[in-house]
């Protein structure tokens, strides 16, 4: 395991992706951008396994004010991948997602994403607290206090 990989506990939440041809660059590997599509739709995976059911998009509360990613090795197009997913901690108003992509046989984290996502009153788009039963999903499904 990659000793700047910073999870502290166990991910629950993992998901298969399969790249496409237009995912590599010119050398061969996934272009920087292509993680972020990846990351985003671990994320409505994981929003959808935490609440137990499919998501209306139009209807989720939250929405990302700051994306950060660490990038410790080139990913290649044949790699078996799949993206982890967990939230890393809870706020009054967000919460932290802590998100890696890894080569499913061989266990390498290939990088590492930490969104901070802010849980928002969908008739304003302003900021508010985290409502309780997202909080109590999140905790219940992470099976520790946040």
């Amino acid at each position: 395991m990659n000793e700047r990989v910073t999870a502290q506990y166990p991910f629950y939440c993992s998901m298969k992706v399969q790249l496409r041809f237009n995912d590599i660059d010119m050398v061969g590997h996934i272009n920087n951008s292509v993680y972020f599509e990846l990351f985003d739709l671990a994320k409505s995976d994981y929003f959808s396994r935490v609440r137990h059911k499919e998501l209306e998009w139009t209807s989720i509360p939250v929405m990302v004010v700051n994306i950060n990613c660490n990038f410790y090795t080139q990913t290649f197009f044949n790699e078996p991948l799949e993206v982890r997913t967990q939230t890393e901690k809870i706020g009054n108003k967000s919460f932290t997602l802590l998100q890696q992509l890894v080569n499913i046989d061989t266990g390498e984290v290939k990088c590492e994403c930490r969104s901070t996502m802010v849980y928002i009153d969908l008739s304003s788009f302003t900021p508010t607290r985290v409502a309780q039963d997202w909080r109590d999903a999140m905790v219940n499904f992470e099976q520790r206090e946040m």
